[in-house]
């Protein structure tokens, strides 16, 4: 029988020689931030990211296991990015509320922005907010602390806040345990997130900025997120409904279809909560991981032997079930016989449905892909010119408190080097009909 697990080790999908298993439903799981769960190092106490402090390594391997995901994530960093930042001063508004601006033809600045490391920075920091929720920038320093050179992101995945969130703690290895050795990690004060700008002017002139390579701008956040650590990134809550698995599950349950259609007899769809109720990971504790995917997956064989072989042709089949106490619903198998012929349309038209749902919970229209709402191309609706071009200038709309959040590190190192009255904007080539005379046209914003 070959089996197809979750992290957890429930069997998602399994297929035999005559039976097709499914698992429906979705676990009870634990949110990714409990406060509670700290661990210490060089005397501060740390908050954990997840459960097992894992929760950006997880998060990463899920994105590289779902291609929609991935992309949608990458498209959402490039419409942000748009064609680059230029420098400007606002000297007023004009009649209709907008800002009257002039630009700012200082070389300096100017060299700046459009250098490696500023746009290295910028990808990062967005790419991180997206994937993960929380991004994280150093402010690094001069010598003589009274000028910063630039500003660094670090990645996130080895960034960890202190219970106060005073400090930042960098370390390369979370994925093997926390940290011990004092030479493992580094320690960077964090500014005040409430007024970075403040507290680096307080920090300047009571010199505590001297002998300090740099110091940590405060997390960059999803804002959406009302966690006090880590904020939750866009597509997690597509994860908890268990979109993701659906994403997962059906081009593995199409293939076995393809390749069982003349013999596959049975259909068994096993709730979520009958593996988790008939072989609890209690039971289990003492490293038992593999045993109890081989219990399942031997449960599944029963079922399977049952159900088919030349002795058991047009025998009954009862099924019997108890209640499921936590939830109040019947915790029950259902067994389906298939007809021989294949029909995945429905197959295909969830499969577009968990795309659809895992754009959404990006904020991206699906319209920009090709995929027409609803229900995309499986739906015979492939959208247009028009949808791709609304729907793309709609996304640099609201991708507006991500792109000035990510610039905030940048505005606050060029203010602190003396230009108090700068404002940065972006470029972005905008798509146009063809009656304006061109198919793009540039802009400020």
């Amino acid at each position: 029988m070959n089996t197809l697990h979750n992290k957890k080790g429930v069997p998602l999908m399994a297929v035999g020689k005559n039976a097709l298993f499914t698992t429906t439903g979705k676990p009870r799981t634990e949110r990714p931030e409990t406060p509670s769960q700290t661990f210490g190092f060089k005397n501060t106490d740390w908050v954990s990211w997840g459960p097992a402090n894992r929760y950006p390594d997880e998060a990463q391997e899920t994105i590289g296991t779902v291609g929609v995901l991935s992309t949608g994530i990458d498209y959402r960093c490039r419409t942000c990015a748009g064609n680059g930042v230029v420098p400007v001063r606002i000297t007023g508004i004009d009649d209709k509320c907008n800002d009257v601006i002039e630009p700012l033809n200082d070389m300096e600045v100017i060299s700046h922005l459009r250098d490696y490391t500023f746009r290295k920075n910028m990808t990062e920091l967005l790419r991180d907010l997206f994937k993960f929720g929380n991004g994280f920038q150093l402010l690094v320093f001069n010598k003589g602390g009274d000028r910063i050179v630039r500003a660094e992101t670090v990645n996130a995945r080895h960034c960890r806040l202190s219970v106060k969130k005073d400090k930042l703690l960098i370390y390369p290895d979370f994925h093997r345990g926390n940290p011990s050795d004092p030479k493992d990690a580094e320690v960077c004060d964090m500014l005040n997130e409430q007024d970075p700008w403040g507290d680096l002017r307080w920090r300047r002139e009571t010199g505590r900025l001297k002998g300090k390579k740099a110091v940590a701008f405060p997390r960059i956040k999803n804002y959406f997120s009302n966690n006090d650590y880590y904020a939750l990134p866009q597509w997690d809550a597509v994860l908890q409904a268990g979109w993701i698995d659906v994403y997962k599950t059906i081009p593995e349950f199409i293939k076995s279809m393809y390749e069982n259609a003349m013999s596959l007899m049975w259909h068994i769809q096993i709730p979520y909560n009958y593996w988790e109720n008939e072989f609890p990971e209690e039971m289990y504790a003492d490293g038992g991981e593999e045993k109890r995917k081989k219990d399942m997956d031997s449960r599944m064989q029963e079922i399977e032997d049952e159900l088919t072989g030349r002795e058991n042709a047009n025998k009954a089949f009862v099924n019997t079930y108890k209640p499921d106490e936590i939830s109040g619903k019947e915790n029950k198998v259902i067994i389906e016989r298939l007809d021989s012929k294949l029909n995945a349309d429905e197959k295909l038209a969830a499969s577009a449905a968990a795309n659809s749902e895992i754009l959404f919970s990006l904020m991206i229209n699906p319209a920009v892909f090709g995929a027409g709402m609803p229900g995309g191309g499986y739906a015979g609706n492939a959208g247009s010119g028009s949808d791709i071009r609304e729907a793309f200038m709609t996304n640099v709309v609201l991708n507006w408190t991500e792109r000035n959040a990510v610039l905030d590190p940048t505005e606050l190192m060029l203010m602190f080097n003396g230009y108090g009255d700068i404002d940065l904007k972006y470029k972005d080539l905008m798509l146009t009909t063809l009656n304006q005379g061109s198919s793009t046209k540039e802009k400020i914003s």
